[in-house]
């Protein structure tokens, strides 16, 4: 019987020590009840993970109690108001609570001894920050093409900018201490640079890496400003263009140790908006295609840069990895109009001309039309022998007012050249040259235009 006894006592010893070890520290505890002390030291019971977490918790439930009983009975009380929103922003993470109570406080104060506006907006941009999850979209979020952005992220962009705006607002306020971070100042850069507010936007991201000169977000996100406002200053491209590749050099050194992905991201970006740095790239744009493809899955950019490589030094045996890096991309971000366009017109054009048209027909079905899209639907159907067609394409990207802000020159000298052809193949000599003349603009168009139009008046 003793032997049974003591063999049960050395089963359950370990219970009893747990027993005895989570008693002590609630023990403990119970001194502090009524107050929040989290650096505490329980000693030994610090290293009882649930004894330890279970003891605290009742301590803030404590403190969060009496700070509420204290306020409803008397509302107008500035510390318990400063304490509980501090408690709430800080401790709970719930800046929407703390906003709550720091109103309340900065409404009573009198004296001025508390910082409750600074706090106030804190609070905000916590709001827009929790709202507005850069880390679960950083990638689409400078994607090429805004549409896939556009549709998930529009009520949560539009939230977050008007915590953002009613913080901004505040800004005549006296602070004691700025709450603006690097990550406050990156957000910012990032929803001008949504809203092509490229000049306050570069402004945010040059304060952001002035605070935290090693921010990797803020580094790409400034070079990604130069690389989309040089497409307004053709005079000075070359320049910004440089600058932002420097900018994304820096990110890189800045980072040598870690994975980098943003900056091999803001590569891809590069190299889109940049395509003469681009073609003696191809080597280390399959590299790190093929580095970045696996680790963000959903990403088409990569497989599209990948694809203009293959273009940029086309030769016969490219095109099949040419093709299937356009169908990869456009797979991979079905919502994207600009790889659909690509993947189709690069089909009808190297390999297929009808598939490749039923190709865009899709993407003229599944998005709103474009002068680009018209243009290359058009050029399609011109190389399938279906001048109807090319022509009634290219006449609608031409002459309809939906396009009149998206036509770039180079592609309406592309578009009144094949209309002429167009028009020529159908016998109709009078237009087909009318066109030619206008692709031929005075000899400052196509070379093909005028030597063809030159032909036609023989």
């Amino acid at each position: 019987m003793i032997t049974q006894l003591k063999f049960i006592s050395k089963e359950y010893k370990h219970i009893r020590i747990l027993t005895i070890e989570g008693i002590l520290a609630f023990y403990l505890v119970f001194f502090n009840l009524g107050k929040l002390d989290l650096d505490h030291s329980f000693g030994v019971f610090d290293k009882i993970g649930w004894a330890k977490d279970l003891g605290l918790y009742i301590q803030k439930k404590s403190y969060e109690s009496k700070l509420i009983k204290q306020i409803e009975a008397t509302p107008s009380l500035v510390r318990e108001n400063w304490e509980l929103g501090l408690f709430y922003l800080d401790t709970e993470n719930n800046p929407e609570l703390a906003i709550q109570y720091f109103t309340k406080g900065f409404e009573n104060d009198v004296t001025g001894n508390f910082p409750f506006q600074n706090k106030i907006f804190e609070s905000h941009i916590r709001l827009g920050h929790e709202l507005f999850k850069l880390d679960e979209m950083l990638f689409k979020f400078w994607e090429y093409d805004y549409t896939l952005y556009s549709k998930i992220w529009q009520e949560k962009y539009e939230k977050a900018l008007s915590y953002y705006n009613i913080a901004i607002g505040m800004e005549s306020s006296s602070f004691y201490n700025d709450p603006r971070t690097a990550e406050f100042f990156n957000l910012e850069g990032n929803l001008r640079l949504y809203g092509n507010d490229f000049v306050n936007a570069e402004e945010s991201y040059k304060i952001c890496i002035s605070l935290q000169n090693d921010r990797e977000e803020c580094f790409i996100g400034l070079a990604l400003v130069k690389l989309r406002n040089s497409a307004n200053f053709p005079e000075s491209k070359y320049a910004m263009d440089s600058e932002a590749y420097s900018l994304i050099q820096r990110s890189f050194e800045a980072h040598e140790k870690e994975e980098k992905l943003l900056s091999k991201h803001g590569l891809f970006e590069y190299w889109v908006q940049s395509p003469a740095y681009r073609k003696d790239q191809m080597p280390r744009i399959e590299l790190l295609a093929s580095e970045l493809t696996q680790k963000k899955t959903d990403i088409g950019l990569y497989q599209y840069v990948l694809g203009l490589s293959y273009y940029d030094n086309w030769k016969e045996k490219l095109t099949p990895k040419m093709l299937k890096s356009f169908e990869l991309a456009a797979e991979k971000e079905p919502d994207s109009l600009d790889y659909c366009i690509e993947y189709g017109y690069s089909y009808a054009y190297y390999e297929d001309s009808i598939k490749g048209i039923q190709l865009l027909e899709n993407c003229k079905q599944k998005f709103t039309p474009t002068y680009r899209l018209l243009s290359y639907l058009g050029d399609s159907y011109l190389l399938a022998g279906n001048y109807e067609k090319a022509r009634e394409n290219h006449l609608e990207a031409e002459n309809s007012e939906t396009f009149s802000g998206q036509r770039v020159q180079a592609v309406s000298n592309q578009n009144a050249y094949s209309i002429g052809r167009a028009n020529l193949l159908l016998g109709n000599r009078n237009e087909g040259i009318k066109y030619l003349d206008l692709a031929c603009n005075g000899g400052q168009g196509l070379k093909q235009a005028c030597s063809r139009l030159a032909k036609e008046k023989e």
